[in-house]
C-alpha cells in the first residue's frame, strides 16, 4: 500500500490497535454504537444471563469401577465407550472442546425455551429469529440436535449454518433465515458473526466465550439492526403494541 504516492483512507467496523497504528494513530472520525442508537440506525440491546455451575467452574467426573464414559472421535464423531481410570477434572474453558456435557447444553436450551415467552420476550407467541453462537462445528451439531429435541418443532425449525453444512448450501439457508418463517433458530460458529445483515434477527444466544472486544461488538451488531414492523411481521408475526405500552 505504500508503493502508491497517494492519500490512504481506511474505513473499518473493527478499529483495532493494528489498524489505527497503520495510519499513525490518525483517527479522523468515529461512529460509536451509542451514536448509532441515537441516530436510529441501531437499537440498544438487553442482556439475559443463563448461568450453570459447569460453565462457571468446570466439574469433576469421579472414576468408579465399571463406570464408562463415551469418547468421541474428533474427525468422524463416532462414539465408543471406555472405562474411566482416573478422576477427570475439567475447566470451563475445556467444556465443549475437550469434554462435552450434553446435559449442560440441554439445561441452557431448556431454560431459554421456558423463559422465552415469559421473561425474555413476554407476550410473544412465535419464537423470535434467534442466532446461536457455538464454539466449533461439533458443538454446533450438538446444539442444533438438542434445540430440535427440546422445542419439538421439526428439523426446519432449527438449522446449523456453517461452512460444513450438509444438504442445502449455507447461502440458501442464510437467505431462508433472513426472509422466511423457518428456520426460527440458526446455529453458527463464525460464518454469521460478521458482515451479514439479517434485520429480522432479534435474539443472540452466546454459548461460547468471546475474548476479543472488537469481535464481540461485531457479533452483537447482528442483532441490533433497525427493522420496520412490516418487514418484521413478514417473517415474525408480532402483536402491535398498544399506545400506552
Amino acid at each position: 500500500m505504500e508503493y502508491f504516492d497517494v492519500a490512504l483512507i481506511g474505513l473499518t467496523a473493527t478499529p483495532s490497535k493494528q489498524t489505527i497504528g497503520f495510519f499513525g494513530g490518525n483517527l479522523v472520525v468515529e461512529y460509536p454504537h451509542r451514536r448509532a442508537v441515537t441516530d436510529g440506525v441501531n437499537v440498544e440491546g438487553e442482556v439475559y444471563r443463563i448461568r450453570t455451575s459447569i460453565t462457571s467452574g468446570g466439574a469433576t467426573l469421579e472414576a468408579e469401577p465399571g463406570f464408562y464414559v463415551p469418547r468421541r472421535d474428533r474427525r468422524t464423531r463416532a462414539r465408543r465407550y471406555a472405562e474411566l481410570d482416573d478422576d477427570l477434572t475439567y475447566t470451563a474453558n475445556q467444556l465443549d472442546r475437550d469434554v462435552v456435557a450434553e446435559q449442560q447444553i440441554r439445561l441452557v436450551v431448556r431454560t431459554f425455551r421456558d423463559k422465552l415467552f415469559t421473561e425474555i420476550f413476554p407476550g410473544r407467541k412465535n419464537v423470535p429469529k434467534t442466532l446461536v453462537f457455538a464454539k466449533n462445528d461439533a458443538h454446533a451439531d450438538d446444539i442444533t440436535r438438542i434445540v430440535r429435541e427440546e422445542f419439538g418443532k421439526g428439523n426446519e425449525f432449527c438449522q446449523k449454518i456453517t461452512y460444513r453444512t450438509t444438504g442445502k448450501k449455507p447461502d440458501e439457508l442464510l437467505q431462508e433465515f433472513r426472509t422466511g418463517f423457518y428456520p426460527r433458530i440458526a446455529v453458527s460458529v463464525d460464518m454469521i458473526a460478521t458482515g451479514t445483515d439479517v434485520k429480522p434477527l432479534e435474539c443472540l444466544l452466546f454459548m461460547r466465550n468471546v475474548k476479543s472486544a472488537n469481535y464481540l461488538e461485531q457479533m452483537k451488531g447482528r442483532g441490533t439492526r433497525v427493522v420496520d414492523r412490516a418487514s418484521l411481521n413478514a417473517v415474525t408475526p408480532t402483536p402491535t403494541p398498544s399506545p400506552t405500552s
